[in-house]
């Protein structure tokens, strides 16, 4: 998986929380973390050779650089600073990170992402850490659609504060960013900033963040970063991807799309694992059902989100569709026409099979509604789940809808277990049948271009290799 994709996920709103893609990535970021780690942990010199710039583009757009290095008298990385350099980067020592401020009611969900025990893994803060082994002097990044930007500094280090548009003031959005050069140890922290964080409170989360040269006993301890080498590299190779795939994997020819029936079973087991994973396990819905209010679900597993989207006379509530001109270096984004749809539940009754001869245990499930439209012999994933794009003369360039609707992953499940108590089977016994019920909002004009992906992988926003091979259910209505 690319990078840029990956920083881009951190940051997402998880609902329902923990799809196997973030296992699977969290154990690729760990065996790299494990391979720096042999190199040494030499501490840097050079605190303040390097400087965090911001220089204004345009009416609202932000150019962010890191000046310094060699040309200006300074310290280049790899030269004495204790990096090992090949072939023109350097492997930056391992740091270990202490956040020494969080507000009140905010807590760790993962490493380096924190948010509010009122609203878990839907806002607060997400912090991302680039190794800058090309030389601190090779960062730069430049930003449109800036509604302000200012130079900060923290516990010492140099930074950029950054706030965007927020078009939708009921739905937590991550509309604050912040940089920040750690120049003493080569690395740059993104931290991305939700609008449940007020800007004061985001800069002393700042201000509290250390970063310390790692030893040999901290192991877990130590901050996944991502080379800036392989950042640059990953978004290259997205543009080259975008430039020949425009439409970027949610488009596909129809025979290439593996479709099963309403009660049809079908292998559940992990392609990427050859299958030994969950080894003889099927899974098939055995029915679906579509209502207009929450009364098919427990009302004990039934969260507040979930809820939010109720009428004062128990319906479901229209979502807004709005439709955006997006900003740029001269222009902010704003709505320019909005409309409303009424929503569905809906309830699919999954049935998980142990056909093998082992139990299976801690078994993951996920179930990923996609809605897809056939045009041409083609199949497409609804960009934003609203089918519609552009016409020519149209203002608008993005499609936003912002209910709950506007979600992939399953919103309902009453089967929990795993450390986290969330979407896991506990257990599973050969020729035992698991029956898990999942739950959905869609707009009532979805209703007729509905299919569940069960890839634990990931594959709800497009056609994943994983999801392709297992194939899709079509429960259309």
């Amino acid at each position: 998986m690319m990078i840029e994709r990956e920083v881009e996920k951190q940051v997402k709103t998880e609902r329902p929380k923990f799809g196997r893609s973030r296992m699977a990535t969290r154990r690729t970021l760990i065996a790299s973390v494990a391979a720096v780690m042999v190199l040494g942990t030499t501490v840097f010199a050079g605190v303040g050779i390097y400087r965090m710039q911001r220089e204004q583009v345009g009416s609202h757009g932000v150019d962010i650089k890191i000046a310094g290095g060699a040309e200006s008298g300074g310290e280049a990385v790899g030269t004495e600073s204790g990096a090992d350099v090949k072939e023109g980067t350097a492997v930056i020592p391992d740091v270990t990170m202490e956040a020494g401020y969080l507000p009140d009611g905010m807590v760790q969900t993962e490493k380096g992402k924190y948010s509010y025990e009122s609203a878990l893994y839907q806002g607060g803060v997400s912090m991302v850490f680039y190794r800058m082994d090309m030389g601190d002097d090779q960062f730069h990044i430049r930003y449109g659609d800036v509604i302000s930007s200012e130079d900060i500094a923290v516990n010492g280090y140099e930074g950029v504060y950054l706030e965007f548009p927020h078009l939708n003031p009921d739905e937590i959005a991550f509309n604050q960013r912040i940089y920040v050069a750690y120049t003493d140890v080569h690395y740059v922290m993104e931290m991305f900033v939700a609008s449940d964080v007020t800007k004061e409170e985001a800069l002393r989360i700042a201000e509290g963040v250390k970063l310390t040269p790692a030893g040999a006993a901290d192991g877990e301890n130590v901050v996944v970063a991502y080379d800036w080498s392989a950042y640059l590299k990953s978004v290259e190779e997205n543009e080259r991807m975008a430039e020949t795939e425009p439409a970027g994997n949610t488009t596909i020819a129809k025979d290439q799309m593996k479709i099963h029936a309403i009660g049809e079973s079908f292998s559940a087991e992990h392609p990427q694992t050859g299958g030994d994973q969950y080894k003889g396990l099927a899974v098939k819905v055995s029915d679906v059902q579509i209502a207009d209010d929450l009364s098919l679900l427990d009302p004990a597993l039934t969260d507040e989100d979930l809820r939010s989207e109720l009428a004062g006379d128990g319906k479901l509530r229209k979502t807004e569709i709005q439709y955006i001109r997006n900003g740029g270096v001269d222009s902010l984004s704003e709505v320019v026409k909005s409309r409303e749809v009424a929503q569905k539940l809906v309830y699919a009754t999954v049935e998980y099979t142990n056909t093998g001869d082992s139990e299976l245990s801690d078994v993951l499930y996920m179930g990923g509604l996609l809605r897809i439209a056939e045009k041409d012999g083609k199949m497409k994933i609804f960009s934003g789940t609203v089918n519609e794009e552009p016409a020519p003369g149209d203002t608008w360039e993005t499609v936003v809808n912002t209910g709950a609707s506007a979600f992939c992953e399953m919103q309902y499940y009453d089967i929990h277990g795993g450390e986290r108590n969330n979407n896991y089977i506990a257990a599973i016994k050969p020729g035992e049948t698991v029956t898990v019920h999942m739950g959905w909002i869609v707009t009532e004009e979805e209703l007729g271009n509905l299919y569940v992906s069960f890839d634990t992988y990931g594959g709800a926003y497009e056609f994943s290799d994983t999801s392709l091979a297992m194939g899709y259910v079509d429960i259309r209505q």
